[in-house]
């Protein structure tokens, strides 16, 4: 009967921790869904990368995860009011020079639909990180970065949207950043946030998320801390 009882609850356990799996690859899945949205610049695209993100945040358990979707839905607001402001300055811009054009006569008119049409325009702008996340302790070593590869097939892309407690160094050959988690995390909560890079409508995002402080990371710490320690002076010795 003690068996029985033991082979149940660990049946149990297993049947579990499978649902909890499948949980987390559905919202991975999702989430990636939406990253993949949240690169086209138009507010379809933003709205329809908000909907995979917020789906993704009721598919995930871990608080941390669900962090990270608030953050990128707020990152798709601000990328629809972003895109809103431009349209709008466009058609002020537009407006004022069909009113300038007409009032300078029909040849100042020509010259400037010429101009428009001889301004390059660049369809074909591919950008993306070689990773989609990079997780820091709560207090990390200092001087401690990550680096990520840019793949970008235009080098005059640009950075966007870094957090306070994040540092962000462009590689001179503009092919890579190393990113750096500047200060420990006293929230008490999980904390995340977003680098962006963006190239002419087309952007690429990275998440940072860093741990929160609690006595296992603690304790953690100070036993990688204590075995430093013994490895130095073992090598020292030897």
């Amino acid at each position: 009967m003690k068996f029985r009882h033991i082979l149940t609850t660990l049946l149990s356990i297993i049947i579990a921790t499978a649902a909890a799996m499948a949980q987390t690859s559905r919202g991975d899945k999702l989430f990636l869904e939406g990253q993949n949205l949240q690169k086209t610049m138009t507010v379809a695209s933003q709205n329809a990368a908000i909907k995979k993100f917020q789906q993704a945040k009721v598919a995930y358990t871990a608080q941390d995860k669900k962090s990270m979707c608030d953050n990128q839905v707020d990152i798709c607001r601000s990328n629809i009011r972003r895109i809103n402001d431009n349209q709008r300055k466009a058609r002020d811009t537009k407006a004022e020079k069909k009113d300038s054009d007409a009032a300078a006569g029909p040849g100042r008119e020509a010259q400037g639909t010429a101009a428009a049409a001889d301004k390059p325009k660049r369809d074909d702008v591919q950008i993306a990180f070689s990773k989609t996340r990079l997780d820091f302790s709560y207090a990390p070593d200092e001087g401690a970065t990550q680096s990520v590869d840019v793949e970008c097939n235009y080098d005059d892309w640009t950075l966007d949207s870094i957090p306070a407690w994040v540092q962000v160094f462009t590689a001179p050959d503009r092919k890579s950043i190393n990113v750096a988690v500047t200060e420990e995390n006293t929230t008490g909560e999980y904390r995340s946030a977003t680098v962006i890079i963006r190239c002419d409508d087309k952007l690429a995002t990275l998440t940072v998320n860093q741990d929160k402080k609690n006595v296992g990371n603690v304790i953690k710490d100070k036993f990688n801390g204590v075995k430093g320690l013994f490895k130095k002076k073992k090598k020292k010795d030897e």
